[in-house]
């Protein structure tokens, strides 16, 4: 019998290797066989990988459930991942985060139950170049120092969060 941490890391296994070929193929232009990149406003250059992406886009927040926290906390470390996240997508993809706050900024907020699994939605979000933002929390009020408790994914396409936190419930 498979338990529910096997499971869930078969998936999050499955969704890397399909997020990572869908956007292996659309790295190479079709017209010209280039790689599409282009010159970001901070002028350095910007690997375009989600150009070829119409439609909505969102951020995601990953909220550790098994810490307890209450809703203060999990409003403050939701706010703490998604300002990261934002800061992070300046320099890394501004076209995307223009992308994201032409669409209405959306921000989806996700409970997992272990610090495993966080990190699993983690390396997967990293291995397929999404801008990602671990919080750890300093441990002055609720729960120990150092912990992880929140993770901030994004922005980017919706398509591409189905296939990595589809399987996680709404907080």
């Amino acid at each position: 019998m498979i338990d529910s941490t096997h499971l869930v890391s078969a998936v999050v296994v499955l969704a890397s290797f399909v997020v990572g070929y869908r956007l292996g193929n659309k790295r190479t232009n079709k017209n010209t066989g280039e790689n599409p990149e282009s010159i970001a406003p901070s002028g350095k250059k910007e690997e375009n990988i989600f150009s070829d992406y119409g439609g909505e886009y969102k951020m995601i927040l990953v909220v550790r459930n098994d810490l307890k926290m209450g809703k203060g906390k999990i409003a403050a470390q939701c706010g703490h991942a998604a300002v990261g996240a934002y800061e992070g997508a300046l320099t890394k993809t501004p076209s995307i985060l223009r992308k994201w706050q032409r669409t209405g900024q959306a921000k989806i907020a996700l409970k997992v139950e272990s610090e495993q699994q966080l990190m699993e939605i983690y390396r997967t979000a990293k291995a397929n170049n999404l801008n990602c933002c671990l919080i750890r929390d300093a441990g002055r009020t609720q729960i120990e120092p150092n912990s992880k408790t929140v993770l901030a994914v994004g922005p980017a396409p919706n398509e591409v969060f189905d296939m990595i936190t589809g399987h996680l419930k709404l907080l």
